[in-house]
């Protein structure tokens, strides 16, 4: 069995639009599915990742990814970790500077990971990028609290403004992706690219 396509199981139009404009320069044809699966509660977000892609494949049977991230804090043991979607919508800006308030190291730490499972297949691709708190909110538009006051740019900007710019791009030669589609290109047997 030849199969052209993988499935991106997510409900994220944005995060689909971005994978799909890397995907596409490579000819790799991937459609977004949404699925109900079930929110593991975990610790350890490479758990939740996998068990995720497990019940996609057992609903799908068809090739297909996740892609998950979660935040740490070090300065905070590890905080929040896998549980960052509840906290950024309980927390605002604001509570995150104070959380960090006083803190010497005020990094952030944001874990990536792609997820791959066919009939003969799981394979991780995970990458961690090393953020900073800024001293106080960005005062524009933010999708979310963290955005507002976190930033991976050497200038400084937060995410959120860097959004607001359109300065705010992860690059294709990102690993967590580019491991992914070199993976796939690489291990292309019963797939076509």
């Amino acid at each position: 069995m030849r199969i052209n396509k993988i499935h991106f199981v997510t409900g994220n139009q944005s995060k689909f639009d971005y994978a799909k404009s890397i995907f596409e320069e490579e000819g790799i044809n991937i459609i977004k599915t949404e699925l109900d699966i079930t929110e593991v509660q975990d610790s350890d977000y490479l758990v939740i990742a996998k068990l995720k892609a497990k019940e996609a494949w057992e609903k799908l049977r068809e090739p297909l990814f996740i892609h998950d991230s979660c935040w740490a804090i070090p300065s905070l043991n590890g905080f929040p970790g896998p549980y960052m979607r509840y906290v950024n919508e309980w927390f605002s800006p604001n509570d995150f500077i104070s959380l960090i308030k006083g803190k010497k190291d005020k990094t952030i730490i944001l874990r990536s990971t792609v997820v791959y499972i066919d009939d003969k297949n799981l394979k991780e691709f995970s990458q961690e990028n090393h953020g900073s708190f800024l001293e106080k909110p960005y005062s524009g538009y933010s999708d979310n609290s963290l955005d507002a006051v976190v930033s991976f740019s050497k200038s400084g900007k937060s995410i959120a403004e860097q959004k607001e710019e359109g300065s705010f791009v992860v690059k294709k030669d990102n690993l967590v992706w580019g491991n992914f589609v070199k993976w796939l290109k690489e291990n292309n047997s019963y797939w076509q690219i």
